[in-house]
């Protein structure tokens, strides 16, 4: 169960980092605190394809264990979404 959830996991977040890079621009945040490119997001998406392979692994051989590799890839993903996410709620006070 814990390797198809972190299977689904990377695929959402290769998704999710190929269309960032394809947008574009991005928020103030984004660009300029966090300094994302679009390199940057492609990069993720690279790292994402990867942790999907290493959840492929764990389906197949079922002596490794998925929840670390999960807990790992957790932490990437929210280091991953903090970088733009911060921005989405608009214009700071």
């Amino acid at each position: 169960m814990w390797a198809w959830i972190g299977l689904g996991c990377a695929a959402a977040g290769a998704a999710l980092a190929l269309r960032r890079a394809r947008d574009g621009a991005g928020s103030f945040y984004e660009r300029e605190v966090y300094a994302m490119t679009r390199t940057s997001h492609l990069r993720f998406a690279l790292v994402s394809l990867a942790f999907a392979g290493a959840f492929a692994i764990v389906l197949l051989f079922r002596s490794v264990a998925a929840v670390p590799v999960l807990a790992v890839y957790t932490v990437i993903l929210l280091l991953y979404g903090a970088s733009f996410v911060r921005g989405a709620t608009g214009e700071d006070e």
